[in-house]
């Protein structure tokens, strides 16, 4: 039996792009540090503007991150005191961490019909990334106040009004499978993914992923999901936070027990004077394996950096040169 021919999800008529409209940036730096050119391999712009495939490896765990529900409309993430944050990565789109939730523009060519015809439609993997990125915005442009939202963070292409935005959402939900979400990638059959449960899952991703997916790397174990800051001082601030609150109250309980043996009864106790002994040494031993902790992990990701950033160094220098020594060989007629 012959593949079902893809077709784009709306009709001609509800084209709220022209072709000849839609601009691609210039240059585009990808996520292992390589620049794509969109003017001179628009294929692989495409697969890196809408990809999604770190999620969709992890698709059996996203429940750990979020719920198989759509996404909150924009009016609701500023009622829960969201900020949007712009983010050109497909993958990091409808991530939510603390009061930000990062969402990436609609990208032009997903409002055009001849574009999916002649360049989403070829391949189905791109063909469901494509769907699930227009599914995405159906939930979160979903009132006139949604959409003033969207046009003011600039989330949507200029020239785009409420009705024809509407008229374009209905006819592709119409297309659309919702009942089974065969359509769209596997990252669109859930909403909103929490930053913090993804950076645990990317971490343990060598104990969950299967042999054919990507291979584990170190800097999965550093970054996480989404590296926010180069600072170790933000580094321990954010994963060892919790340690103050916890001395905090070893030294609320070290207090009372000061106060306890200032008084007669207690200080003639010997149950209570070994249960103050215990504990200040547990105290004292619990500060200065943290301490240790955090000092060692200091040096573990010193030389991670230092050496990483040698090899990366080198390795670019190489494929330079070989670059530079490929360009002088003479083209043989």
């Amino acid at each position: 039996m012959a593949p079902c021919r893809l077709t784009p999800p709306f009709p001609p008529d509800q084209s709220l792009v022209e072709l000849s409209a839609i601009t691609h940036p210039s240059i585009v730096r990808t996520a292992v540090a390589t620049v794509i050119l969109p003017s001179q391999d628009l294929d692989a712009y495409l697969a890196h503007e809408l990809n999604t495939t770190r999620l969709s490896c992890l698709h059996k765990y996203l429940w750990l991150a979020g719920l198989p529900v759509p996404a909150r409309p924009l009016h609701r993430q500023r009622l829960m005191n969201r900020a949007i944050v712009i983010t050109e990565r497909a993958d990091e789109h409808l991530v939510w961490h603390e009061h930000r939730i990062f969402i990436k523009p609609m990208p032009a060519f997903l409002l055009c019909h001849s574009f999916w015809e002649t360049h989403l439609c070829s391949d189905r993997d791109l063909h469901a990334s494509a769907c699930g990125m227009l599914l995405s915005y159906a939930w979160l442009v979903a009132y006139p106040s949604d959409f003033a939202i969207a046009a003011a963070a600039g989330l949507l292409p200029p020239g785009v009004t409420w009705q024809r935005w509407t008229s374009l959402a209905c006819a592709a939900l119409g297309a659309l499978d919702l009942a089974t979400m065969s359509d769209v990638a596997p990252r669109y059959r859930y909403g909103e993914l929490r930053l913090s449960r993804l950076d645990m899952l990317t971490r343990w991703s060598f104990l969950l992923l299967p042999p054919a997916a990507p291979p584990w790397s170190p800097r999965r174990l550093v970054d996480g999901y989404m590296s926010s800051s180069t600072w170790y001082t933000a580094f321990f601030e954010r994963h060892f936070g919790w340690l103050v609150v916890g001395f905090v109250y070893v030294s609320v309980v070290l207090s009372a027990l000061q106060v306890g043996l200032a008084t007669d009864a207690l200080a003639a106790s010997p149950h209570f004077q070994a249960f103050g002994l215990g504990l200040t040494l547990a105290g004292l031993a619990a500060l200065f394996l943290a301490l240790a902790a955090m000092l060692a992990l200091w040096l573990v990701l010193f030389w991670y950096h230092l050496l990483s950033t040698i090899a990366f160094d080198r390795r670019t220098r190489l494929q330079r040169e070989k670059a530079r020594e490929k360009k002088k060989k003479p083209t043989s007629l």
